[in-house]
Protein backbone atom coordinates (compact mmCIF):
# COMPACT_ATOMS: atom_id res chain seq x y z
CA UNK A 1 0.00 0.00 0.00
CA UNK A 2 1.62 3.50 -0.88
CA UNK A 3 1.00 6.33 1.16
CA UNK A 4 -0.54 9.74 -0.02
CA UNK A 5 -0.91 13.00 1.60
CA UNK A 6 -1.66 16.42 -0.08
CA UNK A 7 0.28 19.31 1.12
CA UNK A 8 -1.98 20.72 2.57
CA UNK A 9 -2.89 18.14 4.83
CA UNK A 10 1.30 17.30 5.20
CA UNK A 11 1.42 21.53 6.67
CA UNK A 12 -1.94 21.28 8.59
CA UNK A 13 0.12 18.48 10.46
CA UNK A 14 3.24 20.42 10.51
CA UNK A 15 1.53 23.79 11.86
CA UNK A 16 -0.62 21.58 14.70
CA UNK A 17 2.87 20.04 15.70
CA UNK A 18 4.71 23.33 16.28
CA UNK A 19 1.91 24.98 17.47
CA UNK A 20 1.84 22.29 20.46
CA UNK A 21 4.98 23.83 21.17
CA UNK A 22 4.37 27.56 21.48
CA UNK A 23 1.07 27.46 23.57
CA UNK A 24 -1.09 25.52 25.80
CA UNK A 25 -3.99 26.63 24.03
CA UNK A 26 -6.14 23.16 23.36
CA UNK A 27 -6.91 24.64 19.77
CA UNK A 28 -3.00 24.12 19.26
CA UNK A 29 -2.77 20.74 20.67
CA UNK A 30 -4.11 19.09 17.92
CA UNK A 31 -1.30 17.24 16.37
CA UNK A 32 -1.76 13.63 18.06
CA UNK A 33 -5.35 13.29 17.00
CA UNK A 34 -4.90 14.68 13.14
CA UNK A 35 -1.76 12.08 12.50
CA UNK A 36 -4.18 9.53 13.74
CA UNK A 37 -6.76 10.52 11.20
CA UNK A 38 -3.93 11.00 8.64
CA UNK A 39 -2.35 7.28 9.37
CA UNK A 40 -5.46 5.38 10.20
CA UNK A 41 -4.11 4.48 13.84
CA UNK A 42 -6.07 3.69 16.59
CA UNK A 43 -4.39 5.87 19.04
CA UNK A 44 -1.26 8.19 18.35
CA UNK A 45 0.33 9.17 22.05
CA UNK A 46 3.29 11.25 23.63
CA UNK A 47 5.14 10.04 26.54
CA UNK A 48 6.71 13.24 28.10
CA UNK A 49 7.38 11.23 31.94
CA UNK A 50 7.81 7.49 31.71
CA UNK A 51 4.94 6.20 33.92
CA UNK A 52 6.25 3.61 36.34
CA UNK A 53 4.35 1.52 39.23
CA UNK A 54 3.98 4.17 41.67
CA UNK A 55 3.44 7.34 39.04
CA UNK A 56 1.09 7.14 36.19
CA UNK A 57 3.35 9.67 34.33
CA UNK A 58 2.50 11.67 31.86
CA UNK A 59 0.99 10.99 28.71
CA UNK A 60 -0.51 12.92 25.94
CA UNK A 61 -2.97 10.26 23.77
CA UNK A 62 -5.04 11.37 20.64
CA UNK A 63 -9.15 12.23 21.34
CA UNK A 64 -11.72 13.50 19.00
CA UNK A 65 -11.66 17.00 20.08
CA UNK A 66 -8.33 17.99 22.12
CA UNK A 67 -5.34 16.10 23.27
CA UNK A 68 -5.58 13.97 26.54
CA UNK A 69 -3.73 14.78 28.95
CA UNK A 70 -3.38 11.49 31.32
CA UNK A 71 -2.17 11.76 34.83
CA UNK A 72 -3.84 9.91 37.59
CA UNK A 73 -6.89 9.88 36.46
CA UNK A 74 -9.80 6.78 35.80
CA UNK A 75 -8.13 6.90 31.85
CA UNK A 76 -4.59 6.02 33.38
CA UNK A 77 -5.27 2.13 32.17
CA UNK A 78 -2.65 3.88 29.77
CA UNK A 79 -0.27 4.34 32.10
CA UNK A 80 -0.46 0.75 32.83
CA UNK A 81 0.03 0.16 29.42
CA UNK A 82 2.55 1.79 28.55
CA UNK A 83 4.46 1.33 32.02
CA UNK A 84 4.63 -2.29 30.45
CA UNK A 85 5.59 -0.98 26.76
CA UNK A 86 7.24 -3.44 24.71
CA UNK A 87 9.23 -0.83 23.00
CA UNK A 88 11.65 0.37 25.62
CA UNK A 89 14.66 2.35 25.68
CA UNK A 90 14.42 2.58 21.56
CA UNK A 91 17.67 3.78 19.99
CA UNK A 92 17.70 7.95 19.90
CA UNK A 93 15.87 9.44 16.88
CA UNK A 94 14.90 5.62 15.18
CA UNK A 95 11.60 4.51 14.43
CA UNK A 96 10.71 1.03 15.60
CA UNK A 97 7.74 -1.23 15.45
CA UNK A 98 6.74 -3.95 17.62
CA UNK A 99 6.92 -6.64 14.00
CA UNK A 100 10.50 -5.90 14.13
CA UNK A 101 11.18 -6.99 17.63
CA UNK A 102 8.88 -9.59 18.22
CA UNK A 103 7.26 -12.02 14.92
CA UNK A 104 3.47 -11.84 15.00
CA UNK A 105 3.27 -15.49 15.37
CA UNK A 106 5.17 -15.08 18.60
CA UNK A 107 3.69 -11.99 19.86
CA UNK A 108 0.09 -14.14 19.68
CA UNK A 109 1.11 -16.58 22.06
CA UNK A 110 2.74 -14.30 25.00
CA UNK A 111 1.23 -13.34 27.96
CA UNK A 112 2.46 -9.51 27.48
CA UNK A 113 0.14 -9.53 24.43
CA UNK A 114 -3.16 -11.23 26.29
CA UNK A 115 -2.38 -9.10 29.52
CA UNK A 116 -1.60 -5.71 27.47
CA UNK A 117 -2.30 -5.79 24.38
CA UNK A 118 -5.74 -7.67 23.17
CA UNK A 119 -7.64 -6.01 26.20
CA UNK A 120 -6.96 -2.53 24.35
CA UNK A 121 -7.65 -4.42 21.00
CA UNK A 122 -4.08 -3.63 19.68
CA UNK A 123 -2.09 -5.80 17.97
CA UNK A 124 0.38 -3.46 15.99
CA UNK A 125 3.23 -0.61 17.36
CA UNK A 126 5.59 1.91 16.15
CA UNK A 127 7.79 3.88 18.20
CA UNK A 128 10.24 6.87 18.62
CA UNK A 129 12.31 7.75 21.15
CA UNK A 130 14.57 10.47 21.64
CA UNK A 131 16.38 12.01 24.89
CA UNK A 132 16.16 15.52 25.91
CA UNK A 133 19.60 16.89 28.09
CA UNK A 134 20.66 13.79 27.65
CA UNK A 135 18.76 11.96 31.00
CA UNK A 136 15.27 12.87 29.82
CA UNK A 137 13.59 10.36 27.52
CA UNK A 138 10.34 11.51 25.60
CA UNK A 139 8.44 8.94 23.73
CA UNK A 140 6.25 8.70 20.67
CA UNK A 141 3.73 5.57 20.07
CA UNK A 142 1.79 5.08 17.74
CA UNK A 143 -0.95 1.68 17.80
CA UNK A 144 -3.49 -0.10 15.41
CA UNK A 145 -6.11 -2.73 15.72
CA UNK A 146 -5.82 -5.80 13.91
CA UNK A 147 -7.93 -4.70 10.72
CA UNK A 148 -6.19 -1.64 10.39
CA UNK A 149 -2.97 -3.98 9.36
CA UNK A 150 0.63 -3.58 10.01
CA UNK A 151 2.52 0.04 8.94
CA UNK A 152 3.97 -0.61 5.60
CA UNK A 153 7.39 0.71 4.29
CA UNK A 154 6.21 4.30 3.18
CA UNK A 155 4.30 4.75 6.28
CA UNK A 156 7.63 4.28 8.24
CA UNK A 157 9.92 6.58 6.32
CA UNK A 158 6.92 9.08 6.72
CA UNK A 159 7.13 9.00 10.63
CA UNK A 160 11.27 8.93 10.22
CA UNK A 161 10.59 11.96 8.16
CA UNK A 162 8.72 13.40 11.25
CA UNK A 163 11.40 12.19 14.03
CA UNK A 164 13.80 15.79 13.48
CA UNK A 165 9.82 17.76 13.70
CA UNK A 166 9.15 15.64 16.68
CA UNK A 167 12.60 16.49 18.43
CA UNK A 168 12.32 20.18 17.34
CA UNK A 169 8.96 20.89 18.31
CA UNK A 170 9.20 19.27 22.26
CA UNK A 171 12.47 20.89 22.64
CA UNK A 172 11.29 24.46 21.52
CA UNK A 173 8.31 23.87 23.92
CA UNK A 174 10.12 22.48 26.67
CA UNK A 175 12.04 25.72 26.87
CA UNK A 176 9.67 28.32 25.77
CA UNK A 177 7.83 26.84 29.04
CA UNK A 178 10.90 27.27 31.08
CA UNK A 179 11.57 30.85 30.04
CA UNK A 180 8.01 31.50 30.49
CA UNK A 181 7.92 30.43 34.34
CA UNK A 182 11.77 32.13 34.10
CA UNK A 183 10.12 35.26 33.20
CA UNK A 184 7.24 35.07 35.39
CA UNK A 185 9.78 34.70 38.39
CA UNK A 186 11.51 38.03 37.26
CA UNK A 187 7.96 39.66 36.33
CA UNK A 188 6.94 39.26 40.01
CA UNK A 189 10.37 40.08 41.76
CA UNK A 190 9.82 43.07 39.60
CA UNK A 191 6.80 44.03 40.51
CA UNK A 192 7.19 43.92 44.35
CA UNK A 193 9.89 46.01 44.20
CA UNK A 194 8.04 48.71 42.39
CA UNK A 195 9.89 49.01 39.06
CA UNK A 196 8.34 50.16 36.03
CA UNK A 197 9.67 48.58 33.04
CA UNK A 198 9.41 50.07 29.32
CA UNK A 199 10.87 48.94 26.41
CA UNK A 200 11.27 51.24 23.34
CA UNK A 201 11.85 50.53 19.53
CA UNK A 202 14.20 51.91 17.10
CA UNK A 203 12.46 55.04 16.93
CA UNK A 204 11.74 55.25 20.94
CA UNK A 205 8.35 54.56 20.53
CA UNK A 206 6.80 52.16 23.38
CA UNK A 207 6.46 48.83 22.33
CA UNK A 208 5.57 47.03 26.07
CA UNK A 209 5.69 48.23 29.48
CA UNK A 210 4.54 46.28 32.55
CA UNK A 211 1.55 46.92 35.27
CA UNK A 212 3.95 49.34 37.26
CA UNK A 213 4.90 51.46 34.37
CA UNK A 214 1.19 52.01 33.15
CA UNK A 215 0.18 53.21 36.66
CA UNK A 216 3.38 55.77 36.72
CA UNK A 217 2.24 56.97 33.32
CA UNK A 218 -1.65 56.81 33.27
CA UNK A 219 -0.68 58.88 36.69
CA UNK A 220 0.54 61.55 34.47
CA UNK A 221 2.34 62.65 37.75
CA UNK A 222 5.49 64.05 36.07
CA UNK A 223 5.11 61.90 33.09
CA UNK A 224 3.13 60.04 31.05
CA UNK A 225 2.33 58.83 26.97
CA UNK A 226 1.26 60.70 24.14
CA UNK A 227 1.46 59.46 21.02
CA UNK A 228 3.08 56.33 22.06
CA UNK A 229 5.92 58.33 23.66
CA UNK A 230 7.46 58.93 27.16
CA UNK A 231 6.77 62.48 27.67
CA UNK A 232 7.81 64.58 30.59
CA UNK A 233 5.64 67.35 31.98
CA UNK A 234 8.93 69.50 32.15
CA UNK A 235 9.90 70.68 28.74
CA UNK A 236 13.99 71.12 29.47
CA UNK A 237 13.43 67.68 31.30
CA UNK A 238 11.44 66.25 28.00
CA UNK A 239 14.21 67.57 26.02
CA UNK A 240 16.99 65.79 28.02
CA UNK A 241 15.04 62.62 28.07
CA UNK A 242 14.82 62.74 23.93
CA UNK A 243 18.59 63.72 24.02
CA UNK A 244 19.51 60.53 26.57
CA UNK A 245 17.24 58.01 24.13
CA UNK A 246 19.01 59.63 20.58
CA UNK A 247 22.18 58.87 22.14
CA UNK A 248 21.36 55.71 22.95
CA UNK A 249 19.72 54.96 19.53
CA UNK A 250 22.73 56.51 17.46
CA UNK A 251 25.43 54.25 19.11
CA UNK A 252 23.43 51.00 18.41
CA UNK A 253 22.71 51.67 15.08
CA UNK A 254 26.51 52.44 14.96
CA UNK A 255 27.21 49.34 16.76
CA UNK A 256 28.64 50.63 19.39
CA UNK A 257 27.87 50.25 22.86
CA UNK A 258 25.12 52.70 24.40
CA UNK A 259 25.30 55.14 27.30
CA UNK A 260 23.46 54.29 30.36
CA UNK A 261 22.11 57.43 31.88
CA UNK A 262 19.57 58.46 34.59
CA UNK A 263 16.98 61.07 35.26
CA UNK A 264 15.20 62.73 38.60
CA UNK A 265 11.63 63.95 37.36
CA UNK A 266 10.22 66.12 39.48
CA UNK A 267 6.36 65.09 40.81
CA UNK A 268 3.14 67.45 40.33
CA UNK A 269 2.51 66.34 43.65
CA UNK A 270 5.56 66.97 45.60
CA UNK A 271 6.15 63.41 46.40
CA UNK A 272 9.81 62.08 45.87
CA UNK A 273 10.94 62.65 42.09
CA UNK A 274 10.81 59.52 39.88
CA UNK A 275 14.25 57.75 39.11
CA UNK A 276 14.69 57.12 35.32
CA UNK A 277 17.34 54.85 33.62
CA UNK A 278 17.77 54.86 30.04
CA UNK A 279 19.52 51.54 29.37
CA UNK A 280 20.45 50.43 25.73
CA UNK A 281 19.73 46.71 24.77
CA UNK A 282 22.00 44.98 22.46
CA UNK A 283 20.69 44.30 19.08
CA UNK A 284 21.83 41.88 16.18
CA UNK A 285 21.86 42.96 13.13
CA UNK A 286 19.45 39.65 11.86
CA UNK A 287 17.79 40.06 14.79
CA UNK A 288 16.36 43.98 13.61
CA UNK A 289 12.51 44.77 13.11
CA UNK A 290 9.78 46.85 13.98
CA UNK A 291 8.94 45.24 17.17
CA UNK A 292 12.70 44.76 18.50
CA UNK A 293 13.40 46.37 21.52
CA UNK A 294 16.36 48.97 21.27
CA UNK A 295 16.04 50.58 24.90
CA UNK A 296 14.80 49.57 28.48
CA UNK A 297 13.81 52.89 30.31
CA UNK A 298 13.64 51.20 34.45
CA UNK A 299 11.22 53.85 36.36
CA UNK A 300 11.54 53.76 40.21
CA UNK A 301 9.14 55.55 42.44
CA UNK A 302 11.14 56.10 46.06
CA UNK A 303 7.60 56.37 47.61
CA UNK A 304 6.97 53.05 47.22
CA UNK A 305 9.59 52.47 49.92
CA UNK A 306 12.21 50.41 47.04
CA UNK A 307 14.54 47.81 49.20
CA UNK A 308 18.01 47.88 47.83
CA UNK A 309 19.79 46.04 49.49
CA UNK A 310 22.88 47.20 51.60
CA UNK A 311 24.73 44.04 51.85
CA UNK A 312 24.47 43.48 48.26
CA UNK A 313 25.77 46.92 47.26
CA UNK A 314 28.42 46.49 49.93
CA UNK A 315 29.66 42.68 48.02
CA UNK A 316 29.31 44.70 44.91
CA UNK A 317 31.71 47.50 44.99
CA UNK A 318 33.30 46.86 48.34
CA UNK A 319 31.61 50.01 50.21
CA UNK A 320 31.25 50.12 53.75
CA UNK A 321 27.87 50.42 55.23
CA UNK A 322 28.07 54.39 55.63
CA UNK A 323 28.67 54.60 51.33
CA UNK A 324 25.98 51.94 50.98
CA UNK A 325 23.66 53.60 52.74
CA UNK A 326 24.54 57.40 51.09
CA UNK A 327 24.30 55.40 47.57
CA UNK A 328 20.51 54.01 48.18
CA UNK A 329 19.51 57.12 49.75
CA UNK A 330 20.48 58.88 46.15
CA UNK A 331 19.19 56.36 44.42
CA UNK A 332 16.08 56.98 45.98
CA UNK A 333 15.83 60.52 45.11
CA UNK A 334 17.46 62.26 47.60
CA UNK A 335 20.29 65.37 47.75
CA UNK A 336 23.08 65.43 49.31
CA UNK A 337 21.95 67.87 51.86
CA UNK A 338 18.93 65.45 52.35
CA UNK A 339 21.39 62.55 52.91
CA UNK A 340 23.05 64.64 55.37
CA UNK A 341 20.34 65.53 57.52
CA UNK A 342 19.30 62.17 56.84
CA UNK A 343 22.62 60.48 58.74
CA UNK A 344 23.01 63.59 61.13
CA UNK A 345 26.21 63.87 59.29
CA UNK A 346 27.64 66.83 57.60
CA UNK A 347 27.56 67.53 54.28
CA UNK A 348 31.31 67.37 53.64
CA UNK A 349 31.51 64.08 54.87
CA UNK A 350 28.82 63.29 52.48
CA UNK A 351 31.06 64.79 49.38
CA UNK A 352 34.22 62.90 51.28
CA UNK A 353 32.24 59.30 50.98
CA UNK A 354 31.08 60.15 47.43
CA UNK A 355 34.54 60.67 46.23
CA UNK A 356 35.59 57.13 47.92
CA UNK A 357 32.37 55.69 45.89
CA UNK A 358 33.26 57.46 42.70
CA UNK A 359 36.69 55.55 43.25
CA UNK A 360 35.46 52.11 44.18
CA UNK A 361 32.44 52.24 41.61
CA UNK A 362 34.31 53.45 38.35
CA UNK A 363 32.48 56.56 38.02
CA UNK A 364 32.62 60.60 37.95
CA UNK A 365 29.36 61.97 38.55
CA UNK A 366 26.25 61.33 41.11
CA UNK A 367 24.22 60.88 38.40
CA UNK A 368 26.57 57.83 36.89
CA UNK A 369 26.32 56.77 40.38
CA UNK A 370 22.71 56.36 40.55
CA UNK A 371 22.57 55.11 37.31
CA UNK A 372 24.81 52.52 38.48
CA UNK A 373 22.87 51.49 42.08
CA UNK A 374 19.99 51.46 40.17
CA UNK A 375 21.39 48.92 37.27
CA UNK A 376 22.81 46.65 39.57
CA UNK A 377 19.47 46.64 41.42
CA UNK A 378 17.85 45.35 37.84
CA UNK A 379 20.53 42.94 37.23
CA UNK A 380 20.13 41.40 41.26
CA UNK A 381 16.63 40.47 41.03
Amino acid sequence: MSLSIDNQALSHLLYALYGSATTAASTSRQFLTQIRHLMNLQHATMIVRQPTATDPGLIYTSGDEADIAIMDTEAGGYASLYAQDPLVNLPPGELVTLSDQTPRTQLLKSDYYHLFLKPYNIDYVAGIDWLYEKNSRISVRFTREETQGDFTKDEKDFFRLLIPHFEQSVTLGIQLRQLDSERQIYADSISKRSIGIITLDKNGSILQSNATADKYLHDTDGLLQAKNQIKMNNSSLNDKFNKYVTEALTAINKKQRGPINALAVPRDSGKADYQIMIKPISVDSHDESDVTPYLTVLIQDPERNLEISVRTLMNLYQLTMSEATIAILLAEGHTTDEVADELTIKKNTVRAHLRSMFVKMGVTQQSMLVSLVLTSLASTL
